[in-house]
């Protein structure tokens, strides 16, 4: 139901309608609390427990709307109602289960995580049709017994609708984050391998999605004069642009310098130390400068970006966290 009804005449229907309404009552609060729950404890075992509990009382409610009689040998109110609650059972125990699996494992790609937030999506668009529709039932069968709504708007049904609407903004800045910043974790991981043709390729990759975040990130407004979100977006793609269009590649020649090092310093050393000539050692004393110098431009460069980088997910995770906890 969208609102609190206040009836009158008709009190027989007033009192059938209320019997099977108050049920939602119940099932709006059980939902608010589970909303509120994965908020502020994602990934938290609490989750689970509090969605349990909600099938539990959406369970108790429809067998208790199941119960009750027709009205003057009317039951599609009734029906409806049951429906309604049957298709709420099914989303949260079956929807919301894959939800909370595809959580599991959303941080592995970014495509695991588009599809755990379009999965999100589906549920709530599936929660808000079957909404409205009960919703039409309601008014059809006050018509037909005179019965006059008045319509309050109801502080669950309205936080559940925020709700949803907080995600609908905060799901797709989300996904422009993650998108980049999946992307690092590949190019960190070719760094750690040493593989140059590896850290050169995600290198370009990150920078890509890095300047296609940034595109979509500018068209984006702040929400209800809230632009934490989109700022500290914004700040996290810069530094990831910056890394992938300058910074790397200091970490990539120290790589290259380093294999021509290692290459030098064993041909050197399988030659015997009378057949080694003086050019031989000239030449590789100045891989050894190279190298140094490679080696203090690498540690400078990787203490810098290791210092932004948790600065700015540390702003990031704040603002996600202070986004959702001011809104929802």
């Amino acid at each position: 139901m969208a609102g609190t009804m206040t009836f009158a005449q008709g009190k027989s229907a007033v009192e059938y309608m209320n019997q099977i309404s108050q049920e939602f009552t119940a099932i709006q609060a059980a939902t608010w609390e589970y909303t509120r729950s994965v908020a502020k404890n994602k990934g938290d075992k609490k989750v689970e427990k509090n969605r349990a509990e909600l099938v539990q009382t959406i369970s108790e409610a429809l067998a208790r709307v199941k119960k009750v009689p027709a009205f003057e040998e009317e039951t599609y109110f009734r029906d409806s109602t049951v429906a309604f609650l049957e298709l709420h059972k099914i989303v949260v125990s079956q929807d919301y289960e894959k939800i909370m699996n595809l959580e599991d494992i959303s941080e592995q790609s970014y495509d695991l995580m588009e599809a755990y937030m379009k999965a999100q999506e589906i549920a709530s668009d599936k929660l808000a049709e079957a909404g409205e529709r009960i919703e039409q039932v309601e008014h059809k069968f006050a018509g037909e017994y005179k019965i006059t709504l008045i319509e309050s708007k109801d502080k669950t049904s309205e936080k559940l609708k925020n709700a949803s609407e907080v995600y609908d903004y905060y799901n797709p800045v989300y996904l422009i984050f993650f998108k980049s910043y999946k992307q690092e974790a590949y190019l960190m991981e070719a760094l750690n391998k040493g593989d140059v043709a590896a850290m050169e390729q995600n290198k370009s990759a990150l920078s890509k999605t890095a300047a296609e975040g940034m595109e979509k990130i500018t068209e984006v407004h702040a929400y209800k004069s809230d632009g934490s979100l989109v700022k500290a977006c914004e700040d996290m793609l810069k530094f990831y642009q910056d890394e992938a269009d300058r910074k790397f590649q200091v970490l990539i020649d120290f790589q290259t310098t380093k294999t021509g090092f290692d290459k030098a310093k064993a041909a050197l050393e399988a030659k015997k130390e009378k057949d080694r000539t003086q050019a031989d050692i000239d030449n590789f004393n100045q891989l050894v400068n190279e190298f140094n110098k490679a080696t203090g431009d690498y540690n400078k460069t990787i203490q810098e970006l290791n210092a932004n980088r948790t600065k700015f997910l540390n702003n990031w995770n704040n603002a996600s966290a202070n986004f959702t906890s001011k809104h929802i």
